[in-house]
């Protein structure tokens, strides 16, 4: 493929125009800024500069030179396979994963019967993709994270000229009401009843740390014990162990503010003093194949739990003990809603959970609960009557 370009001025920086025939021949014009300064604090560096220009604008003549594969008849999936190649450099391991399991297991299958090339893609094949899965069973919500991967590859086809449209664009996948499930925060009865319930159960060290510490599911089965500071009463969250297709741990968190300090609750303090003491017995008592995983949440060979399994046992304790259906997720937004409802501030809840703005934390927690709203009735009582 043949591709010419030349620099140009805007705004005292070179910018690079080149000029890429489509599949018919036509040739789209496409500019990208270099970001160097034409003149320089000298006549040395200004032809520095013009040199660093020219070099940039070679590299990427010869770059798209080399694309004679791509355009509207490059096959599709060769296409999503370098997204996907592309993306796996640019975000989180889990989040990757999350991308490849969603391609792996509907996106490749569906679109290789049908051998298309990107033209061939048009608005009404990404709506039949989108019934398809709607009447295999798939949520809403988990379609619009298959669109994602396809709006991507086709903006970057656009883009790149190598398309002239976006067949994804206009395609919208809403929410369906009527599975859409909301969780709601137990009240303290309530959450001290699921204490109760989930003595002895494989994920009670889960429901502890979630319900005491405000934990994410991940963040809660990632915890390790050299991530605990007994001798202070401080837990570091520093890990996760998160799932797609597979359990994987990484030693970071959902964001920079998830990464945080919390003082422990002497009652969760001496809860897993004792969750240390079983595990050091189990540990002697399998012996070599223990698994040196030294996770709160663990099995009694030393093996990390699997965050799937954590949310399934879950709904099954509270179907098992007669306690209202939530998520696990809502254990979390029980000590949110604990915390404002005792009176502690929007800031100190939001350090608390690791949220990265304080307009999260008040979206959130806007509500309060009965006891709360009796409290406020009351007091109106005593300014007014």
């Amino acid at each position: 493929m043949k591709v010419t370009g030349s620099l140009q001025e805007k705004n005292g920086v070179y910018q690079m125009t080149v000029r890429v025939p489509d599949i018919n021949g036509n040739l789209k014009q496409k500019s990208k800024s270099t970001k160097i300064k034409v003149k320089g604090k000298n006549q040395r560096e200004t032809r520095s500069n013009k040199q660093k220009a020219e070099r940039m604008l070679v590299e990427w003549l010869d770059t798209l030179s080399k694309m004679d594969s791509y355009g509207a008849d490059k096959d599709l999936i060769a296409a999503l396979e370098d997204w996907m190649a592309m993306k796996k450099k640019r975000i989180r391991a889990d989040s990757y994963e999350s991308y490849r399991c969603n391609y792996e297991v509907h996106i490749k299958p569906y679109f290789e019967k049908k051998n298309l090339t990107l033209g061939d893609v048009t608005p009404r094949v990404i709506y039949q993709y989108v019934r398809t899965k709607e009447d295999e069973g798939q949520s809403r919500k988990s379609i619009r994270k298959h669109m994602v991967i396809l709006n991507g590859v086709f903006k970057e086809a656009v883009m790149m000229g190598e398309l002239t449209y976006n067949p994804c664009a206009n395609i919208t996948v809403k929410d369906n009401q009527e599975e859409h499930f909301e969780g709601t925060a137990y009240e303290i009865d309530t959450a001290k009843k699921l204490l109760e319930a989930v003595k002895g159960d494989p994920i009670e060290p889960a429901v502890y740390l979630s319900l005491f510490l405000g934990l994410r599911r991940s963040e809660a089965v990632g915890l390790r014990w050299k991530d605990v500071d007994m001798e202070n009463s401080i837990v570091h969250i520093r890990n996760t162990v998160v799932h797609c297709s597979k359990t994987l741990e990484q030693e970071k968190t959902k964001s920079k503010a998830s990464k945080r300090d919390l003082f422990m609750p002497s009652t969760l303090k001496e809860y897993l003093q004792t969750v240390w003491d079983r595990q050091e017995e189990e540990r002697k008592l399998v012996g070599r194949e223990y698994s040196d995983s030294e996770h709160i949440c663990q099995w009694a060979d030393g093996t990390v739990f699997d965050p799937n399994y954590v949310s399934h046992r879950f709904i099954k304790l509270l179907k098992k003990n007669n306690l209202p259906r939530i998520r696990f997720h809502d254990l979390r937004h029980t000590a949110g809603s604990m915390l404002v409802n005792s009176g502690h501030t929007i800031k100190q809840v939001q350090e608390f959970l690791g949220h990265e703005k304080a307009s999260t934390t008040l979206d959130i927690y806007t509500h309060v609960s009965m006891e709360g709203k009796k409290d406020t009735a009351q007091a109106m009582d005593k300014l007014l009557a």
